[in-house]
């Protein structure tokens, strides 16, 4: 099998000859700098190049994000530059930009794709996401109450733009799946409340993911943190896969599926026994086979690789992915 047949049998429940090897979240500069450091070539192409050395599957991702170049930049993390509709409306001329992809890069994507050497993915800012990141943190969760049409106008837009993206980019090809970049979950769970996700959130979730199943694409949750709380949330819109499934946010993968038989799952490998050595690391992987067993379920670092992972100890991990991923088909 190759490995994007791999995929999308996991993906399916299918039986596999092995579980495809993937790194969800590429590495931190700092940490390949590190590891540069200590003996590793310096030489190789981001992130595919350092993907093959490590003989890692290959995912190709493009973000499809809603900014032009001239968008202004908030003040600080977590400030947003658009105060209100007035302004917004103002500043639309800088959102929504007709060249998000280059459609050659993803025809040469394609043709690899279609011979099954990669898996295609394509990432949309989502609807939590993008007012949070045109009005602020702190800002946006007032304005849930204080300016309900402002989140809704901004949505729409949205929506329609994420819409016609998709179209283009099914033009050339189809995404083997897609993520949803939320990040509305953190340790304690959801940063709002059912009923406002249901106000502001779900009616465009409704229209978008039909869509992508039509498509044949796999549409994914990707939030930080907790999301348990999330999980009915979103099968209730018609998305049943969640990424990266951080473990120190008290994520419990096996519990997890017990409730939600049928969610497809990637990450959940806690990176913080990484730096432990190997017996931490197969234990971690110990505590996951259950889940791989089932199906529907890649392994993958619950988000990336730290920098106090020296390059000795990732190799430990790479060698323990493969067994455990290769245990599986047999």
């Amino acid at each position: 099998m190759n490995c994007r047949q791999r995929f999308q049998n996991v993906m399916n429940f299918q039986p596999v000859d092995k579980i495809p090897l993937c790194e969800i979240a590429t590495w931190w500069d700092i940490t390949i700098d590190k590891w540069i450091r200590q003996g590793f070539p310096d030489n190789l192409e981001f992130p595919d190049g350092i993907t093959e050395y490590f003989g890692l599957d290959i995912f190709k991702q493009w973000w499809l994000a809603p900014y032009k170049s001239d968008f202004p930049r908030a003040e600080g993390h977590g400030k947003g530059v658009i105060p209100d509709l007035d302004s917004y409306y103002r500043t639309k001329k800088q959102l929504y930009p007709k060249d998000a992809f280059d459609k050659a890069d993803v025809e040469r994507w394609a043709k690899k794709q279609e011979k099954g050497e990669i898996v295609i993915w394509i990432t949309f800012e989502g609807f939590f996401w993008v007012p949070r990141e045109l009005i602020g943190v702190e800002e946006q969760l007032y304005a849930f109450y204080d300016q309900p049409k402002l989140i809704h106008t901004i949505n729409q837009d949205l929506l329609e733009y994420n819409l016609q993206l998709l179209d283009e980019f099914c033009e050339i090809c189809t995404p083997d799946f897609m993520t949803f970049a939320e990040d509305m979950s953190y340790k304690s769970g959801s940063m709002i409340s059912k009923d406002l996700f249901d106000e502001f959130m779900a009616p465009y979730y409704h229209k978008i993911v039909p869509r992508l199943k039509h498509y044949g694409t796999i549409p994914f949750l990707d939030s930080d943190g907790n999301i348990e709380q999330l999980v009915p949330w979103y099968k209730e819109v018609g998305i049943d896969a969640f990424l990266p499934l951080e473990r120190q946010a008290g994520l419990d993968l096996a519990a997890l599926r017990e409730k939600h038989p049928n969610v497809r799952l990637i990450g959940g490998y806690d990176k913080m026994v990484m730096a432990k050595g190997e017996a931490a690391m197969r234990a971690e992987f110990e505590r996951l086979l259950p889940v791989m067993k089932q199906g529907g379920y890649i392994p993958s670092v619950d988000h990336q690789t730290p920098p106090n992972v020296s390059l000795e100890n990732y190799y430990i991990y790479l060698r323990l992915l493969n067994e455990y991923c290769s245990e599986i088909g047999q």
